[in-house]
């Protein structure tokens, strides 16, 4: 099958970010099928297409300039640039079904073009619920947009061939929107392989974080985008509370640092129970997931961001590492039921923080939730596991 993997953001395990579009479409390429990912370049400028052999298959990228600390409206470009160039694009090639994956919606509209002008399927994988959570948060507020988005995503559904859900929650979040189209759940993957990997003693990167650790008895620590929904502030408040003996660390990048660390100062946390750390890749994020002790994963009190599916979830499954998570929905009902982790409050207080440092220095509880943690990883959220459930699906000529 020649098959065309439409990802807006689609990243390399060199580069920072998840690597879902990469590991799918690797296997893809070693089951026999041809495949071309089209994606955009959001660092380097340049003209037309630039094509790379990648691991069996062919990326073909374009540059369009993107960074989550843009405004609504910089964004709104990239994402319509995007959308027009790729739409001509893919309709040049030669291909049997496209797989688009979302976000942002917008990514619909190649969608539709392709299946109007080359009439092919098409499968779309929803990653976050849109437009729900953007109207949620305010950042779309003129009326008719907001119509047009549910448009939008009503049509992407009943006009795809099936439908991915990276969440059960998300499933029923689509079938309210479309009940004629299946829908099957495939979560983010756990890639036990590139976690609990050997570490280079000598590595500066290693002797920082061995320096952090060294300070505590235990460090929670977070990986990822610092932006508005990730609500770090909480973890900036949990820090507040701490004695010194649990210690908590922040991963990433994004348009709220500066905020972040400000905030960190005047509570006074800042680089002593609490530190930043620039985004890392994967080989990196096992030395963090290794040294470190228990992975957090945070959202603001919204419920449309509660289905989420976040790639650091499964980084700590592939690691062992235990979870934090200050929401509800499927991932709180997942944690008590394996007792991997730790849910509190989204506003959490000094009773939260007494909670988590009471479970990390029990070493029967914490060993117990890390052995829980490394289980899903290696059983349900496995990626060889999800990708057969993909490939069912793709290789389907109507899929049910």
């Amino acid at each position: 099958m020649k098959l065309i993997y439409l990802h807006q953001y689609f990243r390399k395990p060199s580069m920072t970010g998840g690597i879902r579009s990469y590991e799918f479409a690797k296997r893809l390429a070693e089951n026999g099928h041809d495949v071309v990912v089209v994606t955009s370049d959001n660092e380097n400028i340049f003209n037309g297409w630039k094509i790379e052999e990648l691991d069996g298959f062919e990326v073909h990228w374009i540059s369009v300039k993107y960074d989550n600390r843009y405004g609504f409206f910089r964004r709104l470009w990239s994402f319509f640039k995007f959308l027009a160039l790729s739409s001509i694009h893919i309709c040049k090639l030669k291909s049997d079904k496209l797989f688009v994956t979302s976000t942002p919606l917008t990514v619909a509209i190649p969608a539709l073009i392709y299946k109007y002008f080359k009439r092919k399927p098409y499968v779309f994988e929803v990653r976050d619920v849109w437009p729900e959570v953007p109207v949620a948060l305010g950042i779309i507020k003129n009326k008719l947009l907001i119509k047009f988005s549910y448009f939008l995503e009503k049509l992407a559904y009943k006009h795809a061939e099936h439908i991915v859900a990276l969440s059960p929650d998300m499933k029923q979040s689509v079938l309210q929107r479309c009940s004629e189209t299946a829908v099957s759940v495939i979560p983010n993957a756990a890639d036990c392989h590139l976690f609990n990997l050997p570490m280079h003693e000598s590595d500066p990167f290693i002797k920082k974080l061995q320096a952090i650790k060294s300070k505590h008895k235990k460090v929670v620590f977070y990986t990822g985008a610092f932006g508005m929904v990730n609500n770090l502030r909480s973890i900036i408040q949990l820090a507040s509370f701490s004695d010194g003996d649990i210690g908590f660390v922040i991963v990433g990048q994004g348009k709220e640092e500066l905020e972040l660390k400000k905030f960190a100062t005047e509570l006074n946390v800042f680089d002593n129970r609490l530190y930043f750390l620039s985004s890392v890749n994967k080989n990196q994020l096992s030395s963090v997931h290794s040294i470190f002790d228990m992975a957090v994963s945070t959202v603001l009190p919204i419920e449309a961001l509660y289905a989420n599916s976040a790639n650091k979830v499964f980084d700590a499954f592939a690691a062992g590492s235990p979870l934090l998570i200050n929401h509800g929905g499927w991932l709180c009902d997942l944690i008590k039921a394996h007792k991997c982790g730790l849910v509190i409050n989204n506003s959490p207080t000094n009773e939260d923080y007494k909670n988590i440092r009471e479970f990390l220095l029990n070493d029967d509880e914490y060993n117990f939730a890390c052995t829980a943690s490394l289980h899903l990883g290696q059983t349900d959220f496995n990626r060889e596991y999800l990708y057969t459930k993909l490939k069912k699906i793709l290789e389907q000529d109507n899929a049910l």
